[in-house]
């Protein structure tokens, strides 16, 4: 239940805002968004750079396509020398019942891998192929 005493100061708040008269309207939207827009595109910094940046990207693209391909070189290339001393890198070769056969195996290898077919010792020959598995397994002993 309201009060009698805020029921008069509504009525005469009432009272005054009666008294007011809307003023006509002085904003239009229209206009302001068309001066809005017209402001915006006054600069020439934006579309001169897009200018520029169209440009360049043109002149590079008609570059590329009209470069010439690039020239290839062939260069010989002479091998080393067979006769060169190079140091191998195993350790000295030992005759020990369990690395003997191993090492030579590894020192030839290097050799090999080193100066080609030319680092096989000269006495190197193929042996006969055994005939039979015994003789195979004789030889091997």
């Amino acid at each position: 239940m309201s009060e009698p005493s805020e029921g008069v100061n509504l009525n005469d708040l009432e009272v005054a805002l009666r008294g007011l008269r809307p003023r006509p309207e002085t904003l239009d939207r229209e206009v302001l968004m068309y001066r809005a827009g017209r402001a915006s595109a006054r600069g020439w910094g934006w579309p001169l750079a897009t200018l520029v940046s169209t440009a360049l990207a043109l002149g590079l693209s008609v570059a590329l396509s009209i470069r010439p391909a690039p020239a290839t070189a062939y260069v010989d290339v002479k091998s080393p020398q067979s006769d060169a001393v190079i140091s191998s890198p195993s350790p000295p070769f030992t005759e020990d019942a369990e690395f003997g056969a191993w090492l030579r195996y590894i020192h030839l290898q290097e050799k090999v891998s080193l100066n080609g077919l030319d680092g096989l010792p000269p006495s190197f020959e193929a042996e006969e192929i055994p005939s039979s598995v015994d003789s195979l397994l004789q030889s091997m002993q």
